[in-house]
């Protein structure tokens, strides 16, 4: 390829313009219209669309690499039910921005104390408050509620997820090859929460989706039970989580939605703990997970209905509001007048206005996903100015979506105010702002000094390694491009294929010779050697 000093990266990696007349628009002014083109050609986050996944992958030079979740002394399903990694992500959670609540990391079988109260408070719908005071109050054995008022999931997937590494390995370079690989499966690892810890750490999603399935059975809710009443428990409820968030984590949006169906809203009688009263002692609240309700609410922006997403994250907003409102007014959070000591009661408030933040940054990516950036931004400034939220890390965030639209100057002055709050040296976050803002401005060299600073202070950061790559490529150097990507894979296979990066890579390759189908299937020999699993995007792409 002959070097272009300004080449386009929609030439290069197709556009990104899928229904725009369905999408609310932003009235730009021209003089920052050039600069708007080129930052929108650029993924926010680390998981396109269901209605983009055809479509080639641009560098996401918004997106942030996971970090990588740390060792804890606490159940898996309190990690997982904490950690936002095994979902797709978006602006908010890629900046790493974190909300300041308890959320995930109590145990869920845990009885009787204040803490379990607060974490596990919910407000039903009247309909289901009814249905939990007739239950409560009935002779045991009496009471037998409508077929309609019952949560009946099952699984639905007939088979067990095979390996599509090994698949592909066979189909491109042979099953002397494919024999060579050797990787975790459910079958390998204790039938149990210790089992299914095992194998996410180990990235065997596939695997551990089909050991949920194995688990459910034990409650009645395998495979053929999706319609059979059956009785739910923290533990059930969280397997369900477990496996629904790895759906997502594979990107089976479709399998995903229809096993999470069932569930609705999480708010029918039989997932709140009053459904059980000679189980629980009358104890109230909720047997699901506020992470369970959040991943419910963002499923359809995951399945392509980021409106549908939008409308479920703002009743849940509502009903936290209202939780909080009955706090303030003395009440428990359902609106019962409970004794409630003062630190309790600030305690409750603290983790509620944490978890309603946490809807904020849901918000905030559905609104990306519906291109809806005055949205996007309005709640970002209102998360702004919260008390004890991290203004740094949000006017930054700020930043990078005004430069979304294309307001440089706004963008600049988001910056400037985060540099202000934060102080001292440059940190990484900073480097990055500054090499965004240089993309904005065509300063194709002055943004590669920029991110390369930052990878000097984190050498594995794929983010930072993507931009890299992408403004040697706007600058005409397609192969240092390719070298940029394939040093970090080199150096930190494990770490570094990622699917954006191979997403990348792939496409750089056919854009330089007819050598490139030879340079995929080394990279897919590097997959099945150092990963458990592979999204099929990445997989079609080395063998297509």
């Amino acid at each position: 390829m002959s070097e272009n000093p300004t080449p386009s990266l929609s030439q290069y990696f197709g556009s990104n313009d899928m229904n725009d007349d369905k999408e609310k628009t932003i009235d730009l002014s021209q003089e920052v219209g050039d600069a708007s083109t080129k930052i929108n050609n650029l993924k926010l986050d680390d998981n396109p669309p269901s209605a983009n996944r055809n479509e080639p992958e641009v560098c996401r030079i918004f997106a942030e690499t996971p970090p990588q979740p740390k060792d804890r002394t606490t159940s898996f399903f309190d990690l997982i039910g904490n950690n936002h990694n095994v979902g797709t992500r978006g602006l908010i959670s890629d900046l790493e921005i974190t909300s300041n609540n308890d959320d995930g990391y109590c145990p869920r079988v845990a009885l009787g104390s204040e803490a379990d109260r607060r974490r596990d408070a919910w407000i039903p719908s009247e309909k289901t408050r009814q249905c939990l005071i007739a239950c409560s109050t009935a002779t045991p054995g009496t009471y037998f509620p409508e077929r309609e008022l019952l949560t009946m999931p099952g699984v639905l997937l007939e088979e067990d997820l095979g390996d599509n590494i090994v698949e592909a390995v066979t189909l491109c370079l042979g099953e002397a090859e494919a024999a060579q690989r050797s990787i975790l499966t459910e079958s390998d690892v204790t039938q149990d929460e210790r089992g299914l810890r095992e194998l996410v750490q180990a990235g065997s999603y596939r695997a551990a989706i089909n050991l949920t399935a194995r688990l459910l059975t034990i409650y009645g809710q395998g495979r053929g039970r999706a319609g059979h009443p059956s009785k739910h428990s923290p533990h059930s409820l969280q397997l369900w989580f477990t496996r629904i968030a790895l759906l997502v984590k594979t990107k089976a949006f479709a399998v995903a939605q229809s096993e999470a169906a069932p569930f609705g809203q999480l708010d029918k009688p039989d997932v709140f703990y009053q459904f059980y009263p000679e189980m629980y002692g009358g104890r109230p609240g909720s047997i699901a997970s506020f992470s369970f309700r959040l991943l419910l609410s963002e499923l359809p922006m995951h399945c392509g209905k980021p409106k549908d997403s939008l409308t479920k994250l703002y009743k849940m907003k509502s009903t936290i509001k209202q939780m909080l409102d009955n706090l303030k007014q003395g009440l428990c959070e359902d609106g019962s007048p409970m004794e409630i000591s003062e630190s309790d009661r600030a305690d409750s408030v603290r983790l509620w206005v944490g978890r309603e933040t946490r809807v904020m940054h849901s918000i905030v990516n559905c609104a990306l996903a519906l291109k809806d950036y005055e949205l996007a931004m309005v709640i970002m400034e209102e998360l702004c100015h919260r008390d004890g939220s991290p203004r740094h890390m949000l006017y930054s965030a700020l930043g990078r979506l005004r430069l979304q639209v294309g307001d440089i100057a706004g963008a600049e002055s988001c910056f400037d105010e985060a540099r202000a709050l934060k102080g001292n040296a440059m940190d990484l976050r900073e480097y990055v702002d500054r090499g965004l803002l240089a993309v904005a401005q065509n300063s194709f060299d002055e943004a590669y000094i920029s991110f390369q600073q930052a990878s000097l202070l984190e050498p594995t950061n794929i983010m930072i390694l993507n931009n890299m790559g992408v403004c040697l490529l706007y600058g005409g150097h397609l192969k240092e491009a390719i070298k940029v990507l394939e040093t970090a894979i080199e150096t930190n296979p494990v770490h570094a294929l990622h699917e954006s990066l191979l997403l990348n890579l792939c496409t750089l390759y056919d854009m330089e010779s007819s050598k490139g189908r030879m340079k995929k299937f080394a990279l897919l020999r590097q997959i099945s050697r150092y990963q458990a699993d592979a999204p099929t995007t990445i997989l079609e792409k080395l063998y297509g």
